[in-house]
């Protein structure tokens, strides 16, 4: 098999069977963790910027994969997917209970807005098109496992029964018949070299609008090969993927429709955080995963409609380094070279630091006792900052370290006169210094920038650079299995060292980025590379005043509540930076009796300056900065 970390998406692979091989449990876990039972019974719309796992969620729930891995029980290593399926309430005692479809949004729903037609015209088009292709996509589906059509029942509302018999619920074959008629119908309209004029469309468009979605309660399949317990009472899923590909009117309309109360089936609305609105991704960013921001008229948050955001804040870093472990072992075990040598990715990426050469080292010690010379302290008093550090550290993080305690104790003592008495007639007692783990990496970092050594290498900090994204973890955990992949064939030791891991996933960093061709792309750049300059500039100050720097700009939050009104450009320039993990946003952050929003650098960017991964430390600035940054 090719290498699966080559893949961009779990929707290039086509059968069920190879999905389930490399679909790991834990994103699901994470996605329905709360109440699992508010996704099934209202509109519910989901965030998340590209590699978030959209897309995963909805091709694992969707009804062949499910009725896949049920039938591959128990032979098979799936249990763990199951009991996640079980706990999300997809399936009960080994039994469906969801038949879910995923509705790619294509270029012909996008087109239904050019048509010379009234808005409310145009609306309906649309909404009979999603609801005719959900359910010939239901059905597809059923018919698929090998259920046989004609013995399906459609379940309808007792109330509805003159829209039912106009849809045929009554006979499922006549049913989709009339489903197929609707979407051929608004396809020859849509597709049409001339579109036929508004009065027309009675004769060649769809006779009414169709209404499924509100009449449709349940679809009952007598039995499936492979699943056991008789009939199968099912409640269908429509889930809408890729609606930012829609006109912004049209998003709107069709969440406002989904939103209704008396819709009876599931709807999911799957979107890029570019097509809600900034000040309901700002709210929602600012009051977690789970959260709403401005309700249409006539429908409640949370009771109608929930907003999920696939990001996770930095709380979460513990289970998704738990997650892309996961998925990283089934994509080894799709590789025979690898899987031969019972191989797992963190086992392959070495932790050791790697030396500065003899030259680079001389000339650092000779940096650090100038450093020493120009503070004036004794050889008793350097030998007490010395004890400071750690002594299992290599020699040169101890040096990079002393010379910034030396540059911190150098501002912490008073100016000396002119005739002082000599350095080891004044010797103070000094107050001993912790040396922690971000001093430490603040260290290596200016090692990094000196002397070009390796700072980002090990799992840990492939996890980091992730930036909570499962693709972005695949394209850089995938440059890494193919450096070992080779050397595996040349019959070479598979384990990186610290030089090669560095210089793979900064290459990949940098040539990503490069490659950005998205709306604003270029401002973007502009606005990352001014961010990265300044906190560059903040993390390489002699004394390290934020221990392992700044990763961050951070601006009064009085500004950023201006921001809608002040922003300009900026608005849509923060929206994509936001939508494709160049940036993160923290408002309402407290420091130095202050409150802050900060605008946080995302991996890659990281990667390709050379900062830290660390939280909370930022350079501070003005709203006006940022909009400078991007130019006109």
């Amino acid at each position: 098999m090719d290498n699966p970390f080559k893949k961009r998406a779990t929707e290039y692979f086509d059968a069920p069977g190879a999905l389930l091989s490399i679909l790991s449990p834990e994103p699901l876990r994470r996605f329905f963790e709360g109440n699992a039972a508010s996704y099934f019974d209202r509109l519910a719309t989901i965030v998340g910027t590209p590699g978030s796992g959209k897309t995963t969620i909805a091709r694992l729930i969707e009804f062949d994969t499910v009725i896949a891995l049920l039938r591959s029980l128990p032979s098979t290593d799936h249990k763990d997917v199951t009991r996640a399926l079980a706990d999300c309430m997809v399936i009960d005692d080994l039994r469906p209970k969801i038949l879910a479809f995923r509705l790619a949004t294509t270029p012909d729903m996008r087109d239904i807005w050019e048509l010379p037609y009234s808005a409310k015209v145009r609306a309906a088009l649309l909404r009979s098109l999603i609801q005719a292709r959900a359910v010939l996509g239901w059905l597809r589906k059923v018919e698929g496992v090998g259920a046989d059509l004609s013995q399906v029942r459609i379940g309808a509302r007792e109330q509805f029964e003159v829209q039912s018999r106009l849809i045929h619920t009554h006979d499922t074959l006549a049913f989709r018949d009339y489903a197929r008629s609707v979407e051929e119908r608004i396809f020859r309209v849509v597709t049409a070299l001339v579109a036929p004029s508004e009065d027309q469309l009675i004769e060649v468009g769809p006779e009414s609008a169709y209404e499924p979605f509100s009449i449709v309660e349940s679809i009952t399949i007598p039995s499936i090969a492979g699943v056991e317990g008789g009939e199968i009472i099912l409640k269908p899923l429509c889930i809408v993927d890729d609606a930012h590909e829609l006109h912004p009117d049209q998003f709107a309309d069709v969440d406002q429709w989904l939103s209704g109360r008396e819709l009876k089936v599931a709807r999911w609305l799957m979107t890029r955080v570019d097509a809600i609105n900034p000040d309901v991704f700002r709210h929602a960013l600012a009051t977690g995963p789970e959260s709403h921001g401005a309700a249409a008229a006539g429908s409640t948050p949370n009771r109608d409609w929930i907003l999920k955001l696939m990001q996770k804040g930095p709380s979460e870093r513990r289970a998704f380094k738990a997650t892309v472990r996961d998925i990283s072992k089934r994509y080894i075990e799709q590789m025979p070279s690898l899987r031969r040598h019972s191989i797992r990715l963190e086992d392959c990426l070495s932790a050791r630091e790697s030396p500065l050469s003899a030259a680079d080292a001389k000339h650092l010690s000779r940096s650090v006792r100038a450093v020493i010379d120009e503070s004036g302290f004794g050889a008793g008093r350097v030998d007490t900052i010395r004890s400071w550090i750690p002594p299992e550290l290599p020699e040169d993080t101890r040096q990079s370290l002393l010379r910034i305690l030396v540059h911190r104790e150098s501002r912490r003592t008073p100016q000396t006169e002119l005739f002082a008495p000599e350095p080891d007639e004044r010797e103070e007692e000094v107050t001993p210094r912790s040396v922690n783990a971000a001093l430490i990496a603040g260290a290596n970092l200016r090692l990094t920038h000196d002397y070009g050594r390796p700072f980002y290498f090990g799992f840990d900090r492939l996890v980091d650079a992730s930036g909570e994204n499962i693709e972005q973890f695949i394209q850089l955990a995938g440059a890494l299995v193919d450096n070992v992949e080779t050397r595996i064939l040349r019959g070479r030791e598979p384990k990186l060292d610290a030089k090669v891991q560095d210089e793979i996933l900064v290459g990949q960093a940098k040539d990503t980025i490069d490659r950005w061709n998205f709306p604003h792309s270029e401002a973007v750049r502009r606005l990352i590379d001014f961010i990265a300059a300044r906190c560059r500039e903040r993390t390489l100050e002699p004394n390290a005043p934020l221990d392992d720097g700044a990763n961050a700009f951070g601006i009064p939050q009085s500004e950023m509540d201006r921001f809608q009104k002040e922003g300009g450009r900026l608005i849509q320039v923060l929206h994509y930076a936001l939508a494709y993990n160049a940036l993160s946003l923290t408002e309402n952050y407290d420091c130095k009796r202050k409150t802050w929003c900060l605008f946080q650098l995302g991996g890659l960017p990281i990667l390709r300056s050379g900062l830290t991964f660390g939280r909370g430390g930022f350079c501070e600035g003005h709203l006006s900065d940022l909009i400078a940054s991007i130019g006109e």
